[in-house]
């Protein structure tokens, strides 16, 4: 018959707190104060990874505070920009933007202006503006685009200078609006510069590579004046804005270069479409194998029995994750390291509760096997060291005693029941005792008798002195009942025995299997009262309680020639 594949190893809960853990990571993709904090950091990283970097392009046209020395306070008649336009117009730049609003009329100037942007041969963008509409849903943060702010130059070539900020009012994400009929300002300066349109960016970080100071820059009464070198602007991008350090200055997520003028910005902007070095975020198709995989890793190791080193495996794996995240935003993808981390920590704690669990009651487990056959310090070991004993089964080397009142059937045909079972209990009683407080494990009571094994938990070579003792304290007993009609008769074997519990769920019992057992019993049988019968083994030194010990060739059953066997029954 077929075996069929069965997954009966793990339980639902495991399973379901899987996927939950899984649903968490995902959820995680949402959450800005997670995603936003490694963002910081990964575009910090990237800053400084880049080091000093030197741009022939765009050329930044400053409004700064020269300028309004050399020309007047704000804001300047439109003719100066008329005048800008056909200054650059003659050195032949590729593009030029002009990061200004035109919203209120200037009537005496304003045909000057719309002059200049028809006659001059080089391609002008000015910057607009849309009216937007926050929608917020759970945790995910969208613009709606309402309309288009009316400009004086309607036929002026235009793209929007909306610069989108993050709910802690910082920029890091890309303005990009793809619903929008109009280009963002950036998008289009690189579409009249080379001549084709930019990639879709969807929800890209911007990469801040360079300081300010790595674009070439001018201010504006030295561009009127005509103060700059030769070819300076010839067949660039030239971007002219303001910098003026309180007017048009934005927040942005790297701390390092403070509050940046809304032109550097759109510099960085037009960087990151001719170098495609925005932080593109790791497609969903690729991210989802990770968590998931992540998440049945963690499963498999658990269910392998590494449970103990999770935590630690949790805070080694998630190191690793961060340092492939931060070498992947270098290279300039951004690895939702956010979503996986808390994905595998979400994972570790349910598994370290379910090995919390499944430890609890495997402890149970122990102390129901073993509590009533050992003593305290004993049970204490095996439930410190649960690797000391595999109830599921293994091979130990241990010394097995069995122990049996002699002339126990005629004494209950002469008393009364209840004398009867009080004399037995207290039999049994005293060896129990002597032999727990010599290390042994009372394995089960038989009748009259008992089985004992020594070296359990762990075997020690003062193991031999302890066992011995014990067979003289029992046979020797005081307390017990004298006259040889009730004496002990002890059968001691030693060697590798298989241990492990038998039973089903309603009564399981911890016992062990092999020769040594059955030979324990036999030589048990063969005993006399108050003696004690052993393997005798010539080249071992026995620990015996006494020098007063014969020796003699023994067939026992099952052994194919005679065992030599050491017989204590005198004690001086």
């Amino acid at each position: 018959m077929k075996k069929k594949l069965r997954f009966s190893s793990f339980t639902w809960g495991e399973i379901s707190g899987c996927l939950l853990s899984l649903m968490l990571a995902l959820l995680l993709l949402k959450v800005p104060v997670f995603t936003q904090a490694w963002e910081d950091f990964v575009l910090a990283a990237h800053f400084f990874g880049q080091g000093e970097l030197h741009y022939q392009e765009p050329v930044v046209v400053r409004i700064d505070e020269a300028s309004l020395r050399a020309l007047g306070p704000w804001p300047w008649p439109r003719s100066y920009y008329a005048d800008a336009l056909w200054q650059l117009d003659q050195e032949a730049p590729a593009v030029i933007g002009l990061d200004l609003y035109f919203q209120t009329p200037d009537p005496e100037n304003d045909p000057i202006l719309a002059a200049a942007l028809t006659e001059v041969a080089t391609p002008v963008v000015l910057g607009t503006e849309l009216a937007l509409e926050e929608r917020t849903k759970f945790w995910t943060r969208r613009w709606q685009e309402r309309g288009e702010i009316p400009s004086l130059f309607p036929t002026a070539d235009q793209g929007y200078l909306n610069l989108l900020r993050d709910r802690d009012g910082l920029i890091r994400k890309w303005p990009l609006l793809p619903s929008s009929a109009r280009p963002a300002f950036a998008e289009r300066i690189y579409q009249a510069a080379n001549g084709k349109k930019a990639l879709t960016i969807n929800n890209g970080v911007m990469s801040f590579a360079g300081k300010l100071e790595a674009f070439p820059t001018l201010s504006f009464a030295q561009l009127l004046a005509g103060d700059y070198p030769q070819d300076f602007f010839r067949g660039k991008v030239v971007l002219i804005g303001v910098t003026v350090s309180n007017m048009d200055r934005h927040g942005v997520a790297l701390s390092a270069l403070g509050s940046v003028p809304g032109v550097y910005l759109h510099a960085y902007l037009y960087r990151n479409l001719v170098e495609a070095s925005w932080l593109k975020p790791l497609p969903f198709s690729c991210l989802l194998p990770l968590l998931l995989g992540s998440t049945l890793g963690w499963l498999f190791l658990w269910r392998n029995r590494v449970g103990s080193l999770l935590l630690f495996a949790t805070v080694g794996t998630s190191l690793l994750i961060i340092i492939i995240g931060l070498a992947a935003g270098l290279s300039g993808c951004l690895l939702p390291v956010p979503s996986m981390v808390g994905g595998l920590v979400g994972t570790s704690l349910f598994l370290l509760a379910a090995s919390y669990r499944t430890e609890l009651a495997e402890r149970r487990k122990l102390k129901a096997l073993f509590a009533r056959y050992v003593s305290p310090e004993i049970l204490d070991e095996i439930l410190r060291r649960r690797d000391v004993i595999n109830i599921s089964g293994e091979r130990r080397f241990v010394a097995v005693l069995f122990a049996d009142v002699r002339g126990f059937t005629r004494y209950t045909e002469e008393h009364e029941p209840e004398q009867v079972l009080s004399q037995i209990n207290q039999v049994l009683g005293e060896m129990t005792a002597i032999i727990l407080r010599h290390g042994g494990l009372v394995n089960k009571f038989l009748g009259d008798g008992l089985m004992a094994v020594f070296g359990i938990p762990v075997w020690k070579e003062e193991i031999w002195t302890e066992v011995f003792a014990a067979c003289q304290a029992i046979v020797t007993n005081k307390n017990q009942p004298t006259g040889d009609a009730l004496a002990v008769g002890i059968g001691l074997s030693w060697g590798t025995v298989l241990a492990g519990s038998v039973g089903n769920q309603q009564r399981m019992e911890y016992t062990f299997f092999g020769t040594p057992v059955n030979l324990a019993a036999r030589l048990e049988k063969m005993a006399g009262p108050g003696e004690i019968l052993f393997p005798f083994e010539a080249n071992r030194t026995y620990p015996l309680p006494t020098e007063s010990y014969t020796c003699e060739e023994v067939y026992i059953k099952g052994l194919p020639e005679p065992l030599l066997v050491g017989r204590i029954k005198e004690w001086g």
